[in-house]
């Protein structure tokens, strides 16, 4: 344990700009950081704005639990546009569990901290340095003071107000010229961007002012956490012209601001130097960025024109390192995430880590493995609540500039009540993406929802939008977002992009090759249509191509952990698991929190004979997501082979409680609930409904009154090949007649004939088209379950059978009938399974639906209590008798599941994720 933790960060410090300077001999503070302790990427989360990246790193938490959703919020008090402060802040930081625990702290430059209280220790907040409105020759006591609540203790701004740093007290001859050798040849009536770096710079020096006074003036501390943002914001500024030159910048620019960011950064060392210094050799050391920044050919050509777009700039990998006492030496950390930050701080002092903390404690960087305690959360019964602390108006309106000069924000609307609405729907946009980074896509809808109507020329929400109702099975609503983007971009390179992702979305794989294809010209070095088209070519298993297209993705952006999982699914299927699990390696590397890199690997190490080694990355997958049910299940099916009968049944154990609890909350989360729930909220923001959607949202279960007209029919649906057809049969040998056409004859697949009535198809456009089967039993696929008319009752008898059994089958047709299969099979599976339970969650909450379900693996094999079921289920309609029992052929029933571990082995050849394993 520490006796004490600097915590120093560095706001968009990257690797990429390090590690020449540190072969240059140019860092030797970090260089020493490095060379004595541990150090890796730290991947970032979305988006990537700072206020909201440096309270995770504070808090391990996202921003959707912490509250801070942006640079500004809306005042609840006065509903003014307000600079975000502590009173922001929905959770406790380290600062605060560490001070229950007696640990002192001093906190500096730290975002949201504005108005900070109680603290054990000293604070000096976020709006210390700036200095608005100082005059060249004004006197440092004269100056304006910083905001109310800059300071905890509040006593701090008789000593610290006069530490603040001048812009024109940054010498032109001793600082500036070493970050600009020609400084005194530039016009600077012409070219403010000297003056720039001077305010800047001003402000970083006020910030490590603030930090030593406070480390030398009161030593006796615990944590100390220093945030330092100049290198974010001179980047910003002066990164297009950093070596290597960048098209479109001029010779004499180049020339002139080509050291700045280097400038920067060794400036950051030297103040690095001294924090460790003050710090103690006993001290452990930590330095962070909450991301990176681009500064090779990848630096944009221009910034888009909306808020925030300037992080366009910013690279997910930011920066890790750490050294002390207990902490390995010379070591990578592969896989370190912001969330870990806070976790990792509490367990090097000895204390538990929250279970509701987003991030993992790095066990790897210490020398001693000591197990983490856990404690269910920090925070307190009903949350926190913090007064806020009235601010000047003339100081909100400075801070609010500085950030609209760098990008981050627009200044607010001179109508307050616009400006209120502006920076709530900007703020619930920065929510939403978070929330999608989580893959929380139910909670992310409604606010994308709401963007979007006030917005709807913003092309970055209808397509962020279209993504998300993609991912929640709203085929229809997406089409229509993603149409609303396709007409604001116009007939662009853009545009056609955007129309290969709606169809990789939708399935048609390749179209989404044919439209990317046609765009490798126009756009070669743009690494989204290079990942599309190997994730494309992936799911219709053109192999070469999937493998080219993901290695030109990393030619252009070798950071990028996502091709490497194309590669890995790549080589799995075709057969070369130890180089599937080396991409895995790369992409977990980049990205520790994606469970389907984890995944992957265990798949790869299983499939090349390795099971005991497989363990370990299925299990961090479940980890990171404790529902992956692919993991759980080839778990289980490696500790089979491994003779470790008891882990097995756990695993199972386990997978069958997620299925349960998903099948639970499909009730209240199934498509047609979403649909009717989105439907709704259209109609209060006064949106049009989609053409051919009835006015409440279309679904069975929003009827409440049902005319005199209603009739009652049976109806048999489920998945294709389910055993629908073998269940009409049934019901029309005990007496029920049905609604067919015969349009489509028997065959080898189904020597019985499919039993079906082509008109009901037209049930999304036409609902009382099932009024036709009056008095008659008719087939309805489960996806059309929900499109039935609200106007009757229905007499469901839903076929259940083993998701394995239903792929197989279906595959087994297409293979006959010369087609290729939609996507890989364990992609098929998983969509089905998803949309079956869908489908059987709506149905079991429909009032005007009376459900049955049946399955198909009991009906065969022991058909006496189904038809007894079927009987109670259809009284005076169903009969049973011979006939009956006539149409039940067990040895039509083919692609049986067999449950010994020798045949779910070889099922996996079959998963997109998962080819076939080698004996351990």
């Amino acid at each position: 344990m520490p006796r004490r933790l600097l915590l120093v960060g560095w706001d968009s410090a990257d690797w990429q700009i390090i590690r020449p300077l540190l072969d240059a001999g140019k860092l030797p503070t970090v260089q020493w950081l490095v060379e004595g302790g541990c150090s890796g990427n730290l991947t970032t989360v979305e988006p990537q704005l700072s206020p909201m990246l440096w309270t995770t790193i504070a808090t391990g938490k996202m921003a959707y639990d912490h509250g801070v959703a942006g640079f500004t919020e809306v005042d609840p008090a006065s509903g003014r546009v307000v600079p975000v402060s502590w009173a922001t802040r929905r959770c406790k930081t380290v600062w605060e569990m560490l001070g229950e625990r007696d640990y002192r702290s001093h906190v500096v430059g730290w975002f949201a901290t504005q108005g900070e209280q109680d603290l054990a220790g000293c604070m000096v907040s976020d709006g210390y340095c700036h200095l608005p409105r100082v005059r060249p020759d004004q006197d440092p006591a004269d100056w304006p003071p910083p905001p109310a609540g800059t300071y905890w203790p509040p006593e701090l701004a008789g000593e610290l107000d006069a530490l603040r740093v001048s812009p024109y007290e940054v010498d032109p001859e001793a600082i500036v010229r070493l970050f600009v050798p020609e400084a005194p040849a530039i016009d600077q009536t012409n070219d403010r961007r000297l003056w720039q770096l001077v305010r800047l710079l001003a402000e970083a020096f006020s910030v490590h002012a603030a930090a030593t006074h406070l480390m030398e003036r009161d030593p006796d501390w615990n944590f100390a956490a220093i945030y330092e943002r100049a290198v974010d914001e001179v980047s910003h500024l002066f990164m297009p012209y950093h070596p290597p030159q960048m098209e479109g910048v001029s010779d004499d620019d180049f020339r002139l601001y080509r050291g700045v960011v280097e400038g920067i950064y060794r400036l950051h060392d030297l103040f690095l130097q001294r924090l460790v210094e003050l710090a103690g050799p006993d001290a452990m050391v930590m330095l962070v960025s909450d991301h990176g920044f681009r500064s090779d050919h990848r630096r944009p050509q221009f910034v888009p024109n909306v808020p925030a777009g300037i992080t366009v700039w910013h690279r997910p990998q930011g920066v890790f390192a750490i050294r002390g006492p207990g902490i390995r030496a010379g070591e990578l950390v592969h896989g370190a995430r912001l969330p870990d930050v806070t976790p990792t701080i509490l367990h090097a002092f000895g204390l538990p880590v929250g279970g509701d903390m987003e991030g993992r404690v790095l066990e790897e960087v210490f020398v001693r493995r000591v197990p983490v305690a856990r404690v269910p959360t920090w925070e307190p019964p009903g949350g926190i609540h913090r007064p806020r602390l009235p601010v000047d108006k003339a100081d909100e309106q400075s801070l609010l500039e500085h950030f609209a000069t760098l990008g981050y924000v627009e200044l607010p609307n001179t109508d307050p009540a616009r400006a209120a609405d502006d920076t709530r729907r900007e703020n619930d946009w920065n929510l939403a993406r978070a929330y999608l980074d989580r893959g929380r896509f139910l909670d992310a809808l409604p606010l994308l929802e709401r963007c979007s109507h006030e917005r709807p020329g913003r092309t970055d929400f209808a397509q962020i939008l279209a993504a998300c109702q993609q991912a929640l099975g709203l085929l229809e609503e997406a089409e229509a977002s993603a149409e609303r983007a396709l007409a604001a971009l116009g007939p662009s390179d853009q545009a056609r992009l955007l129309r290969a992702s709606v169809a990789a979305q939708r399935g048609d794989h390749r179209k989404a090759i044919e439209i990317i294809d046609s765009l490798t010209a126009s756009l070669p070095n743009d690494p989204e249509l290079w990942l599309m088209m190997a994730q494309s070519a992936v799911a219709v298993r053109r192999w070469e191509t999937a493998e080219a297209a993901a290695r030109q993705a990393l030619a252009i952006d070798p950071h990028d952990p996502r091709p490497y999982l194309a590669l890995a699914r790549q080589q799995l299927f075709q057969g070369n698991p130890e180089a599937a699990a080396e991409a895995a390696l790369e992409s977990i590397g980049l990205n520790f929190g994606n469970p389907h890199a984890h995944y992957l690997l265990g798949a790869a190490l299983a499939q090349a004979g390795r099971g005991e080694e497989a363990t370990v990355p299925l299990q961090n997958c479940l980890a990171i997501e404790p529902r992956f049910l692919r993991a759980l299940r080839l778990l289980s099916r490696i500790h089979r082979r491994l003779g470790r009968h008891s882990e097995a049944t756990l695993c199972e154990e386990r997978y069958a409680a997620v299925l349960t609890v998903a099948r639970r909350a499909g009730t209240a989360q199934s498509q047609a609930a979403i649909r009717a729930a989105s439907a709704a909220r259209r109609l209060s923001f006064g949106d049009p409904l989609l053409p051919g959607q009835p006015e409440h949202a279309g679904t069975v279960a929003t009827a409440e009154v049902e005319p005199p007209s209603a009739q009652e029919f049976v109806i048999v649906s489920g998945l294709p090949r389910s055993g629908t057809s073998l269940m009409m049969q049934i019901l029309q040998a005990g007496g029920i007649a049905l609604e067919t056409d015969g349009k489509r004859a028997a065959d080898d697949d189904n020597p019985e004939g499919y039993q079906e009535w082509e008109a009901i198809k037209r049930l999304p456009v036409e609902p009382d088209v099932i009024e036709q089967a009056a008095g008659k039993a008719v087939k309805v696929v489960a996806p059309l379950l929900p499109k039935l008319s609200a106007r009757h009752r229905y007499k469901v008898i839903f076929m259940t059978r083993p998701i394995e059994e239903i792929v197989r089958s279906q595959l087994t047709m297409l293979s006959r009938q010369g087609k290729p299969p939609p996507a890989a099979p364990e992609h098929v599976a998983r969509m089905q399974e998803e949309h079956r339970d869908c489908v059987l969650a709506f149905a079991r909450s429909c009032p005007q639906i009376d459900l049955l379900e049946v399955s198909y693996p009991d009906l065969v094999t022991d058909p006496g209590p189904v038809i007894d079921s079927l009987t109670a289920f259809l009284p005076k309609l169903f009969m049973p008798g011979p006939a009956v029992a006539a149409c039940i052929k067990p040895a039509l029933r083919r692609h049986w599941s067999n449950h010994g571990h020798e045949a779910h082995f070889q099922a996996d050849r079959m998963d997109e994720d998962s080819p076939p394993m080698a004996s351990p």
